[in-house]
């Protein structure tokens, strides 16, 4: 059984922090996607400012995006927040997170080099009106 939980922040930002090596500050957000009990993937939301945040992804087990943790890791920031664009930094060499990015609808915005540990980093954007998992059906939202 897969559940979208924001419950216990605490744990959250460990299981990330854990995951990904990456501190988060204390106005970050987590949104946890559980599977059969366990957390096995976690959106963190950081430098929240008034028009927009960086988002990190991480997980540990393949498929494990439901229609509610993607309603809901976009409805957080553009609808909760308010907004307007939301920021990722990828590795250049994370080949798997740039693809997912890619295909959930972030644009590559700007490539610096070496400025990542592995290499040069990636930014990539969106932007709410170019967001299209605010408008899924799911029941997390109601539908």
């Amino acid at each position: 059984m897969r559940r979208v939980i924001t419950d216990n922040q605490a744990h959250l930002r460990a299981w990330i922090t854990g995951v990904l090596g990456t501190q988060f500050s204390d106005y970050s957000t987590f949104i946890g996607q559980e599977i059969d009990g366990e957390v096995k993937a976690v959106v963190a939301f950081d430098n929240i400012m008034d028009k927009s945040c960086m988002m990190h992804t991480a997980s540990i087990v393949p498929n494990w995006i439901s229609k509610d943790l993607l309603w809901a890791s976009f409805d957080y920031p553009f609808n909760v927040l308010k907004v307007k664009v939301i920021l990722a930094s990828v590795a250049s060499t994370n080949e798997e997170a740039l693809k997912l990015d890619r295909h959930l609808g972030f644009v590559d915005k700007a490539y610096i080099e070496d400025a990542h540990i592995d290499g040069d980093l990636v930014i990539l954007a969106m932007r709410r009106e170019n967001c299209r998992w605010l408008d899924i059906k799911t029941p997390l939202k109601g539908d």
